[in-house]
C-alpha cells in the first residue's frame, strides 16, 4: 500500500495566539515549535462530554519501553502505565478508569509550564510534575497479581528544547485538536512492577504526546516517532497523518541538537495486511528517509461499552538518514522507535 502525500501549504505559528475565536473555530490553523497557541478553552462550543484532554509518556529504556497515561475525556478518566520488552514480549500493566470525572481532573493548558497532575483511589497513586529541569512520573500501586507496582522517573527537560505543535481543524467547524509531541533525552529512575525492576539510564529517551480537543467519535491515523542519542547530538523525530483536516500543515518534523526542522508531506509504503513487513517513509523533498523493520506488533483491541480502541503499534528498528538546510547528511542506524496505525471509537 503506497500512501502519497499531497503538496500543502506549511503554515508556521511564529506569535503567540489565542487557539478558539468566541465561536469556537480554530483562528490560525498550523504549526509551531514551541507552543504558540493560548489553549482557551472557555471559548469551546460543544457538548461538556465531548472534551478530551490527556497526558501521554512512552520512554525507552534499551530493550523495554514504559508507557504512562493520565488521560481525561470527561465521561471516563484512563490513568495507566505499561511496562513491556520489544524482544522478549514480557509485559506488566496498569489500569484504572473513573466514570464521569468531568471537571474534576484539572489537565495543564500549556505543556511547556510548570504543573503538577495527581489522581488518587484506593490502591494508587499516581503523578507528573512538569518543572523547569525535569519531568517526574510517578505511579505507587498495588495489584493482586503483580504486586507493588513503583514507578519514580525524571526525564530531563530543557526548555530551549524544540518540538512539534500543531492545530488541526476538522470538517466540522467547532472541532478541533491541540497537540504537541516533545522527544526528551536522559533521565533517571526505577520502574518496578513486581520483581521485574528497570531503571533508566543516560541513553535513555522518551516522548511526550499532549493532546487536547473536540473531534469526531470515530477516528483513524498513523503516528511514528522516535529518538535516539548518537554520534554527534541528539536526534528524534515525529510523523503522522490521517487525522483531521491537514491542509494547513502536517505534524512531520525531525529534531537535531534540540532544533526542529519541517518537513512537508511523507510518501509512506506500508502493507496493511501484513504490519510485520519493512515500513517505507520518504519525504518529498529528500530530506528524510527511513526504513522501519518491525519486530513487536503490539495489538490494542479494547471494547468497553461504546467505546472502541484498535490499534497496530510497530515497534522496530529504523534505518535512514536525514538532510539538514546546510547539507548535512545525518546517518541513523538501528533506532529502536514505532509507527502505529489506528482506529478508534471514543
Amino acid at each position: 500500500m503506497l500512501i502519497k502525500g499531497s503538496v500543502q501549504v506549511e503554515n508556521r505559528i511564529e506569535r503567540k495566539m489565542d487557539l478558539l475565536d468566541e465561536q469556537g473555530v480554530i483562528l490560525n490553523p498550523g504549526y509551531a515549535t514551541k507552543m504558540m497557541y493560548n489553549y482557551n478553552k472557555e471559548n469551546i462550543k460543544a457538548n461538556p462530554l465531548a472534551l478530551k484532554e490527556w497526558d501521554f509518556y512512552q520512554i525507552y529504556i534499551g530493550d523495554y519501553v514504559l508507557k504512562m497515561t493520565i488521560g481525561n475525556i470527561s465521561y471516563i478518566a484512563n490513568f495507566a502505565a505499561e511496562l513491556f520488552n520489544v524482544v522478549t514480549k514480557e509485559s506488566y500493566s496498569f489500569s484504572k478508569m473513573k466514570i464521569l470525572p468531568l471537571k474534576s481532573i484539572v489537565m495543564p493548558n500549556d505543556p511547556e509550564q510548570p504543573s503538577h497532575i495527581c489522581v488518587a483511589g484506593k490502591d494508587y497513586t499516581m503523578s507528573f510534575e512538569v518543572g523547569e529541569v525535569y519531568r517526574c512520573l510517578k505511579l505507587k500501586a498495588r495489584d493482586k497479581k503483580i504486586g507493588d507496582i513503583d514507578i519514580d522517573v525524571r526525564l530531563n527537560n530543557d526548555v530551549a528544547n524544540e518540538k512539534m505543535v500543531i492545530a488541526t481543524p476538522f470538517e466540522h467547524q467547532t472541532k478541533f485538536y491541540l497537540n504537541c509531541k516533545e522527544n526528551y533525552f536522559g533521565g533517571e529512575g526505577t520502574i518496578q512492577f513486581g520483581q521485574r525492576r528497570v531503571e533508566l539510564d543516560a541513553n535513555s529517551t522518551a516522548v511526550l504526546d499532549w493532546g487536547r480537543g473536540v473531534w469526531p467519535f470515530s477516528q483513524e491515523w498513523f503516528w511514528g516517532n522516535g529518538s535516539a542519542i548518537i554520534e554527534g547530538g541528539n536526534f528524534g523525530f515525529n510523523i503522522g497523518w490521517g487525522f483531521g483536516d491537514l491542509k494547513n500543515a502536517s505534524e512531520n518534523m525531525f529534531f537535531w541538537k534540540g532544533k526542529a526542522y519541517k518537513l512537508g508531506r511523507l510518501d509512506v509504503e506500508v502493507e496493511i495486511t501484513d504490519y510485520l513487513k519493512p515500513w517505507k517513509f520518504r519525504d518529498q523533498e529528500g530530506k528524510f528517509d527511513f526504513v522501519l523493520t518491525p519486530i513487536y506488533d503490539q495489538i490494542t483491541d479494547t471494547k468497553v461499552a461504546f467505546i472502541q480502541m484498535y490499534c497496530h503499534q510497530l515497534f522496530g528498528y529504523y534505518d535512514g538518514f536525514v538532510i539538514l538546510p546546510d547539507g548535512e547528511k545525518i546517518v541513523v542506524n538501528k533506532m529502536m522507535a514505532f509507527c502505529e496505525h489506528a482506529k478508534n471509537k471514543w
